[in-house]
């Protein structure tokens, strides 16, 4: 008795090629069929006779429709539209956008007249950088929303000077008077109400032999100082690590509460950012106008990405 195994793999290998035709067939058939209840009508589906509507039987479609199949790119023939919620806010968008367009062109998409004058005594002394370094890439949203400063000129024993500053961190300047402290000028009705003053906190930086103390300052109606903190590091990857957030959440010591320093130490080193640092009235008013500058063109922006994305 002789066995041939090579006629019964055969068999079970053309077996398998079946099956897998098979269930080609359908998948392609399920493509082009019609819902169910007209299942009979459409090309490539037909029914036993004495058999239940129910249970088509699927047969094999010609090699032209199966070519036409593959060689068909895939469309859809609906347009996707905004929804009545999305339009709302895309219109809101828009009219701020335009608002600001217009409030723009005003000085042609350049620097206001005074900032660019200050601008430019400010970069006889100092160069100023937008964006840092390693955060945001060139063109990215939001990547100009982060200013740094280098002093040309070395301060004492050779250190480096740095201000690193953000549109963004601001705040109302409020000037305390306390001769007027309990004065009430809400019933005042011919006293013009004027935009209050944004007060806008920077950070101040001297290196030297790898270490760096870091002042905090903020700019208002004077110069004042917040804080005194030691960080390992040049100038540059200490205004890289202000600037990406690197403040009271770290871990590392912040320095001593500025206020219960002794008053005369206080004001030694809020001259000290003044006269050795250069962050003169001039330095400050530049910080204060240019935040509130940049402040608005990334604002413009964000509208335009925003509304790119949701409308």
């Amino acid at each position: 008795l002789t066995i041939h195994f090579s006629s019964s793999s055969q068999k079970i290998t053309t077996s398998s090629k079946m099956i897998r035709s098979n269930l080609l067939i359908r998948r392609i058939a399920s493509k082009h069929a019609a819902p169910r209840a007209a299942s009979a009508s459409c090309p490539g589906i037909a029914h036993h006779h004495g058999a239940s509507s129910t249970s088509p039987v699927v047969v094999a479609p010609s090699s032209t429709s199966i070519h036409h199949f593959f060689s068909t790119p895939l469309t859809t023939s609906r347009q996707f539209s905004s929804s009545p919620v999305a339009t709302e806010l895309g219109s809101l968008l828009q009219r701020e956008i335009n608002e600001e367009t217009e409030a723009a062109d005003e000085h042609d998409g350049q620097l206001p007249p005074e900032l660019a004058e200050l601008q430019s005594d400010i970069a006889a002394k100092w160069t100023i950088l937008e964006g840092i370094s390693g955060i945001g890439s060139d063109g990215e949203t939001g990547s100009g929303a982060s200013v740094r400063m280098f002093r040309k000129e070395a301060g004492s024993n050779g250190a480096k000077i740095g201000i690193v500053f953000h549109c963004q961190d601001t705040e109302e300047d409020v000037r305390f008077d306390e001769n007027n402290i309990f004065e009430d000028d809400e019933g005042d009705d011919e006293k013009e109400e004027e935009e209050p003053t944004q007060a806008v906190r920077f950070g101040v930086t001297v290196s030297r032999g790898g270490k760096t103390v870091v002042l905090q300052c903020r700019s208002g109606w004077d110069v004042s100082v917040e804080s005194v903190m030691v960080r390992d590091g040049d100038t540059e990857s200490v205004l890289a690590e202000l600037a990406g957030g690197e403040g009271m959440q770290a871990a590392l010591y912040q320095g001593p509460e500025f206020t219960e320093l002794a008053e005369d130490l206080q004001t030694s080193f809020q001259n000290y950012v003044v006269k050795e640092c250069g962050v003169d009235e001039d330095v400050a008013a530049f910080i204060t106008m240019f935040c509130d500058y940049r402040e608005q063109e990334e604002y413009l922006s964000w509208m335009k990405t925003t509304i790119d994305i949701l409308d």
